[in-house]
């Protein structure tokens, strides 16, 4: 639900030779337009405001809807996203960085990322251009109405789920075309805006379209040390949520909080809406939503927390998984030789000098440089994953992978949320993550098409097996990772 969804453009008369843009505003059309709307998606009611700069292209969005609550914006050269807790993370993944870029042109950004169009098809009064932005690993599909010529939708093939955007009710608001009714639809969910009121201000405040201050919501004095156990490759630790009875849950980089519909139920958690989610496996499993009060770890307090619910147990004996939001909060530790996870609010608490390694972030969570056996590209850091290395789907394909190396069989690896995958096992000679290269790793040469391991913007996704021969240290807040031997 971002911004660069969800406000409709329109287009002049012989958009198959021109970049269509936001609005088929008059020259005169104010420059900046804030459309208020109520929205309805997962089974929940809210309401939205958006900004957009059309000038330049950058956007704001804030989708009020309880624990579904989220804001993203684009400022012009960041994307960035916050949850219901408000906390932001700038997206860096350069695949979500394009298309922003590539939605910020049909908000009227003029810069040098120019795609290649090429017409389509015309049906009756409807005429689709496709939108081929360089760096993109899919293309973006805009319908347009031949008479009016304003797009009816967007289709946007980037990443490993297609979103579709359909737009009508459209009122001409001070030279410029604005669509009342909009809806927007992906393999999870449909959400639906109707806009109730649109504004144009003549100003705006410097940092409208920058992330937001992080919120004042996680307590830790000093350093907390957590017992870690291993469940299927995958540490698992202790937590107690509103007071209640200790929980063993999946620790996971690739996750964020989840409870079992089983563990919910225990804590007499209400739960909102419902939706599909999506894991490593090629099925979509419900999803309902909580918000938690207190979620304690160790010695470390996190208030207002949105939880997860998801029909799709981890496993004998496991509650659910943190990930992202307590990353994002503490400098986290996992010594796997010792079986202990350790919490900071720095670094330095955790007496670390060495040098980090760079880490930024995607939609699915964090990721750095690597290469395998020289083929450089992005590799995710998944500590719910019980493979040393998946090796996406798409990077097999593109680079020939199941000729080059000398498998052993097509293989079920496992799975989490959304079912088993399968591959090709092999062995890399080298894997370099960042500045540190591993010898003789075990991987597994990807087939899947849906789900997480068909992502085409990264190379791999490294499990607990490789990360369990370093201490690890995740630094989400500074973007930081070390792998200390």
């Amino acid at each position: 639900m971002t911004a660069t969804l969800l406000l409709a453009c329109a287009v002049p008369a012989g958009a198959q030779t021109r970049e269509p843009h936001v609005f088929a505003a008059a020259p005169a059309a104010p420059r900046y337009v804030r459309v208020y709307a109520d929205v309805t998606g997962s089974g929940v009611r809210g309401t939205s405001v958006w900004l957009i700069d059309r000038a330049t292209g950058r956007t704001f969005e804030r989708v009020d809807a309880g624990p579904l609550t989220t804001t993203d914006g684009f400022d012009g050269k960041r994307a960035w996203h916050a949850d219901a807790t408000g906390l932001p993370i700038v997206i860096g993944n350069a695949e979500s960085r394009r298309d922003a870029l590539a939605w910020a042109h049909l908000f009227g950004r003029s810069g040098p990322e120019r795609p290649r169009i090429t017409p389509l098809s015309k049906r009756g009064r409807a005429e689709v251009v496709r939108l081929r932005y360089p760096g993109l690993t899919g293309p973006i599909d805009v319908a347009i109405d031949r008479r009016t010529h304003r797009v009816t939708s967007v289709l946007d093939q980037t990443g490993v789920d297609p979103v579709s955007t359909f737009f009508g009710n459209y009122r001409s608001e001070r030279g410029a075309q604005v669509p009342y009714a909009i809806e927007q639809r992906s393999p999870f969910s449909i959400w639906r805006f109707r806009v109730r009121t649109v504004t144009f201000p003549r100003t705006i405040p410097a940092n409208a379209f920058a992330p937001p201050p992080a919120p004042d919501d996680a307590r830790l004095d000093g350093v907390t040390s957590v017992p870690m156990r291993m469940a299927d490759g995958a540490p698992v630790v202790p937590i107690r949520i509103d007071g209640g009875p200790v929980l063993h849950v999946l620790f996971d980089s690739g996750s964020t909080n989840y409870l079992t519909p089983a563990a919910a139920r225990r804590l007499h958690l209400r739960a909102f809406g419902e939706d599909k989610s999506g894991g490593v496996g090629p099925l979509l499993v419900r999803q309902r939503y909580t918000t938690v009060r207190r979620l304690e770890v160790g010695a470390a307090e996190l208030r207002d927390q949105p939880f997860g619910i998801i029909d799709d147990a981890p496993g004998p004996g496991i509650d659910g998984a943190i990930g992202q939001e307590v990353l994002q909060r503490f400098v986290t530790s996992f010594d796997f030789a010792h079986g202990r996870v350790r919490l900071a609010r720095n670094a330095r608490a955790l007496g670390i000098t060495a040098h980090a390694i760079p880490l930024r972030f995607a939609p699915s969570g964090p990721e750095v440089d690597g290469a395998l056996d020289g083929l450089r590209g992005a590799i995710a850091l998944d500590t719910g994953s019980g493979v040393a290395l998946d090796v996406m789907s798409p990077f097999v394909r593109k680079h020939g992978l199941a000729r080059r190396y000398r498998v052993h069989g097509l293989v079920s690896t496992g799975g989490g949320i959304g079912g088993g995958t399968i591959g090709y096992l092999a062995r890399a000679r080298a894997l370099r993550v960042g500045d540190v290269v591993l010898h003789d790793v075990p991987i597994v040469l990807g087939t899947m098409t849906t789900g997480a391991l068909a992502d085409p913007t990264q190379l791999g996704n490294l499990g607990t097996p490789a990360l369990r021969n370093y201490v690890t240290v995740f630094d989400y807040r500074n973007g930081r990772l070390w792998l200390l031997p």
